[in-house]
């Protein structure tokens, strides 16, 4: 009877730690097939929008004109949602300046850098500000009086923002171009010569240590030696501008629609057989056919452009179709690529699991992935009218492997808030714990009912 007792004994402390260590799941606001979807903000008026994501998916960076912190600010302001800690505010307004927008925020790879976009009441000056988590925050560009700077992006390593302003900020034009500051030197470098109204658009794409930027442009103008002759019917097509020699490439080049539009590009080093080479891969939507005659319909469809090692007269890169959608209307947009450049995010209205027959429920769209497998999966449920900020599709460590991460804003529930979609839950290092205490647990048992057994099998004899 003794001998029971101690194995109910440490068999009920075994499980009142296996309890204590092992963290009860949280369920998620909902999921889609292999997808949790978690609901980040929720506010119930206003804007909360702008996305943007860092390496790990651990940090979301938003602008909201939402009290996300409780400090009675209504303006619009930079937040970053760090898991698990939460919401910081990042920006602040300026006495001196009176502004009320911080917007447009872009993160970098590790989450301590963030730029954005600052401007005043009157609208009448823009900066371009740097954020870092162990400094003070910075202006580094000026727009002037009536002048501004409407888009940014940081790159992965923090060292440099692309950027694009109608200020003469080098002393060249004052037309609507795309720069490239840098950190450390200060130097602002001009990325593109339009000089025209075809300016480059704002939706454009820095690599991780960004020496390339991935643009668009309709620019055909014979007083842009840049673009000049590369576009004769002035559709949007895309280019890439190389920091090494300030060349630019043109990827994309299609005649009539739309063109190509929405560029995301990455670049990374892979291993071959005979050393190891540079492959630099874009993502983009359009509405043209780049792969043997598969976009007869002119829907927006999402290409990947593929090129290993440098751009040469015979060395142009290839294309793929991730997409192929028939129903009339249909359009696969916002196409974001990760660092690795084996997953593809965009936004659809169109049912692309069902063959892109048929559109989703009216007026709605919903995220989809593209792996390099060529599968595709969704996100996230019809409805959500997502913007697909950023993600990513490789390991924190050598023992947690995360999915895609997907951050989007959605106004499903009738008001602008931010998501986080994920692919797996990392499983927390106290769970392995629980897992070594369950293995106690069953070696316990086993010892009890073994010691029972020979108990019962001495009282037989």
């Amino acid at each position: 009877m003794r001998m029971e007792m101690r194995g109910e004994v440490i068999i009920g402390l075994c499980l009142c730690t296996l309890l204590f260590f092992c963290p009860v799941p949280q369920a998620a606001d909902y999921t889609y097939g292999d997808y949790y979807n978690k609901q980040l903000t929720t506010t119930s008026t206003g804007n909360t929008r702008g996305p943007s994501i860092s390496g790990k998916g651990d940090k979301i960076v938003f602008w909201s004109d939402q009290d996300i912190v409780g400090n009675g600010n209504n303006t619009k302001q930079v937040f970053v949602w760090t898991s698990p800690s939460g919401f910081t505010q990042i920006s602040s307004n300026d006495p001196e300046l009176d502004d009320v927008n911080n917007t447009l925020p872009s993160i970098n790879f590790t989450g301590d850098r963030v730029a954005y976009i600052k401007d005043t009441w009157s609208g009448w000056t823009k900066f371009l500000m740097l954020w870092k988590s162990n400094e003070s925050t910075a202006k580094i560009a000026e727009a002037g009086v009536a002048k501004a700077i409407d888009s940014c992006k940081i790159s992965g390593n923090g060292t440099k923002v692309a950027f694009r302003g109608n200020k003469d900020f080098i002393g060249s034009d004052t037309s609507n171009e795309l720069y490239l500051w840098e950190d450390g030197s200060g130097v602002t470098t001009k990325i593109t010569s339009t000089q025209s109204a075809n300016a480059p658009d704002t939706v454009f794409s820095i690599t991780y240590d960004g020496t390339l930027v991935a643009l668009v442009t309709k620019e055909s103008a014979t007083s842009s030696p840049q673009f000049s002759g590369k576009n004769p019917d002035g559709n949007y097509e895309l280019y890439l501008w190389n920091k090494s020699d300030s060349s630019t490439t043109q990827i994309a080049s299609s005649s009539g629609g739309i063109g190509s539009i929405e560029p995301s590009v990455t670049s990374y080093t892979i291993s071959t057989t005979t050393g190891t080479t540079s492959m630099t891969k874009i993502a983009f939507s359009s509405d043209r056919n780049f792969v043997v005659n598969n976009n007869p319909d002119n829907n927006a469809e999402i290409f990947l452009w593929t090129i290993y090692g440098s751009y040469t007269s015979t060395n142009t890169g290839s294309y793929t179709q991730i997409t192929s959608t028939s129903v009339s209307g249909g359009a696969c947009r916002n196409p974001q690529i990760s660092r690795d450049g084996k997953f593809v995010t965009f936004v659809s209205n169109v049912d692309i699991l069902s063959g892109g027959t048929i559109k989703l429920t009216p007026s709605t769209s919903a995220i989809f992935v593209w792996n390099a497998t060529g599968d595709i999966t969704q996100v996230n449920s019809s409805g959500d009218n997502p913007v697909i900020a950023s993600y990513t599709g490789l390991k924190e460590n050598d023992t947690i492997q995360y999915g895609p991460r997907i951050a989007y804003y959605s106004t499903v529930d009738g008001s602008d808030d931010i998501y986080l979609a994920y692919s797996s839950i990392p499983v927390p290092t106290t769970s392995r714990w629980g897992l070594i205490i369950l293995i106690l647990v069953l070696v316990s048992l086993a010892v009890l009912m073994h010691e029972r057994r020979r108990q019962t099998t001495k009282g037989e004899v």
